[in-house]
């Protein structure tokens, strides 16, 4: 937990804070926190709340957090995406949380945009409209044209906003450990994993760099689909407080999700679900918030993405599980779907399978039998997750609950254009590629080239190691029983590694001759390591089917 500085705090905020707390009724909370005979503790016996409020706690929360204002409004619709954290009400009360703010006058704007640029407003800009089009709590977006005439936007971060939350998140820190500490019934919530998780995603959103930089290399992955776009930054315009990008002319999805007329809405629901699926299939680099007002429509049906500040990020072998999971569960295979998350890591190997079985079961059997166009891989992947972490502790990935609910979000924009629409023919031609690659013996050499010393040194170590754990046993340091069975035990687990050396062997072999790229080639492969690699294969194979046959595995 991160230490709390008495001397940085804000006291006059800290009262804030609290006085709204017991506003609507949080009293007990606060009051648990054993506040009372602190510097500020007592600020909460000197408040009387005489609000009469009708509403539930997690109204009440957002009802608090609309008050304190931008740094709180940013942690509520973090939350909102943290179902797994927080709870599905609470989450779904944090959607309805609106990021309004009341603008900065243009004196600060022109000030701080020319004290970024090192120029006056009038030769940096052709024109600069004093009106704002939109503010927020970190920025506002400013219209204007370069010299050359280009229409932009330009974002400029609202002045003092880094100190404001800089010092909300310090007290932030703070109420979390207390609230961990000492109110046992919060602990499941682990808020100071919240508070941890937010500070690193503000400081994300607050740098227009990094913004600029993920809008970049979202038009890279996508710099050959003409049907996806994303606004042009002009870096040489941008700084890590201004950011000045591309003006976008089009409509706005939730206003074409409204009134359809004049789109091809069959394209468009193509459009968003495919370029999604390939975010978090193939590329790794996926939008954090789609929802329809981050999405535009230009001409001829194009689908733009716009406000890059959050973007997740997952590896290629996250991507391979999540494709295999996706097929399983589309697919009503439990017991596959059971060890994907296991082997995944989010469910300990040790729980009841049995239990488990049921209760995944009681999930899909929600789906089965719907048709593939009816079955909405955004809500199956958010029951999936949700039930897991209360009954089972489950250890899910952020990512996982960030792809659940963004994959819903694009659903719902797609079913609401397309009712015919169907989700799973989109992505099951990703997923096979997906896979296909993870298989290619080029990149199963990679693999196994990355991996190299660590199955060297295992093969190296083992007789060092049986010698060991003999030696053990015979000292009476291990108390073996023996048994039939454990002779069964035993002689399976030396099959397994007699398995494992011999493919490990081949296929590191195989490997080192493809690094050497010489010689007579087959798919882009010397011919020597592709028969290698097809040699391991069957002799692997048909050593484990002989095993298996007589019930040696």
């Amino acid at each position: 937990m991160k230490p709390f500085s008495r001397k940085k705090v804000d006291y006059q905020r800290l009262k804030e804070i609290i006085q709204l707390l017991v506003k609507y009724e949080f009293d007990n909370l606060v009051g648990s926190l054993e506040l009372k005979g602190s510097r500020w503790g007592d600020l909460l016996y000197r408040y009387d709340s005489d609000a009469d409020l009708d509403a539930t706690a997690p109204e009440r929360l957002r009802m608090v957090f609309e008050e304190l204002g931008p740094t709180f409004i940013k942690l509520g619709q973090m939350m909102s995406t943290r179902p797994d954290l927080v709870g599905q009400n609470m989450a779904d009360e944090f959607t309805k949380l609106q990021d309004d703010t009341l603008p900065f006058d243009f004196d600060t704007v022109k000030m701080i945009v020319e004290g970024e640029l090192g120029k006056p407003l009038n030769e940096a800009f052709g024109t600069f409209e004093e009106e704002q089009l939109a503010a927020a709590s970190i920025g506002q977006v400013h219209r204007a044209t370069l010299p050359d005439g280009t229409m932009v936007a330009i974002k400029v971060q609202r002045p003092g906003i880094q100190d404001t939350v800089a010092k909300d998140l310090i007290i932030m820190h703070h109420l979390a450990d207390l609230i961990h500490k000492r109110i046992p019934s919060l602990k499941i919530f682990n808020v100071p994993e919240i508070v941890d998780e937010f500070e690193k995603s503000i400081h994300k959103e607050m740098d227009y760099e990094l913004e600029a930089r993920n809008t970049q290399n979202f038009q890279a992955n996508f710099a050959e689909n003409t049907g996806i776009h994303a606004p042009h930054v002009f870096t040489e315009y941008s700084t890590s407080l201004i950011l000045t990008m591309e003006f976008i002319q089009g409509t706005k999805m939730s206003q074409v999700m409204e009134n359809p007329e004049g789109f091809d809405n069959k394209i468009i629901a193509e459009r968003v679900a495919k370029s999604y699926f390939q975010q978090i299939l193939m590329d790794g680099f996926f939008h954090a918030d789609p929802h329809p007002g981050n999405l535009y429509v230009l001409e001829d049906n194009v689908v733009c993405y716009i406000d890059f500040g959050m973007m997740g990020h997952i590896d290629q072998e996250f991507m391979e599980n999540l494709g295999e999971l996706f097929i399983q569960v589309i697919e009503y295979k439990v017991d596959a779907v059971i060890n994907q998350l296991i082997y995944m890591d989010i469910i300990d190997d040790s729980v009841d399978r049995t239990i488990l079985k049921r209760d995944i079961m009681d999930i899909l059997d929600r789906f089965y039998g719907a048709s593939l166009k009816d079955i909405h891989l955004g809500h199956i992947l958010s029951e999936l997750a949700i039930p897991l972490i209360t009954k089972y502790q489950a250890r899910v990935p952020p990512e996982f609950t960030l792809i659940a609910r963004s994959v819903s979000l694009i659903e719902e924009v797609a079913y609401s254009l397309d009712e015919e629409f169907d989700a799973t023919s989109q992505f099951k031609p990703m997923v096979k590629k997906l896979l296909l690659k993870k298989f290619n013996p080029k990149n199963m050499a990679d693999l196994f080239k990355d991996n190299m010393f660590e199955l060297e040194h295992l093969i190296k170590n083992m007789p060092r190691n049986l010698n060991r754990l003999v030696a053990k046993v015979e000292n009476g340091e291990i108390k073996v029983r023996y048994s039939e069975e454990l002779a069964e035990d035993i002689e399976r687990t030396s099959n397994k590694l007699v398995v494992a050396i011999i493919i490990a062997a081949l296929l590191i072999g195989s490997s080192w001759i493809i690094q050497i790229n010489k010689g007579p080639m087959i798919w882009d492969m010397p011919l020597l390591g592709f028969l290698g690699f097809a040699a391991s294969g069957v002799l692997g194979v048909g050593l484990i089917i002989y095993i298996l046959r007589y019930r040696k595995i």
